[in-house]
């Protein structure tokens, strides 16, 4: 599933957009469909070079989800989801950099 962000403010590049968002903003993804899906942002991190969003579903606020922040040939952002291990040691990492921030 690749899906796009909607960008929505005037920052062209990628890396400034993400460190604009804050926790709790709604950021709106396109799917496979052309239909908006809002989600909530939580954090993102990087994990062995790759930068990952972890979002919510707004009805579902208490489980995380990670998207992988690629870019396709044209140069547009495009979002895919990893596998289950991957996405398992994302989650640890995740974890430990909540605790560490908790911890500031």
């Amino acid at each position: 599933m690749a899906d796009e962000l909607n960008r929505n403010n005037e920052a062209n590049d990628p890396e400034e957009e993400l460190n604009a968002l804050e926790e709790g903003d709604i950021i709106e993804m396109i799917d496979g469909n052309g239909k908006t899906v809002p989600f909530i942002f939580v954090d993102a991190l990087e994990y062995e070079g790759d930068v990952y969003l972890a979002l919510a579903e707004p009805e579902e606020e208490d489980a995380v989800f990670f998207l992988k922040i690629e870019e396709d040939a044209d140069g547009s952002d495009i979002y895919t989801a990893p596998d289950e291990a991957l996405e398992d040691a994302l989650f640890e990492q995740f974890i430990k950099q909540r605790e560490s921030e908790d911890e500031e």
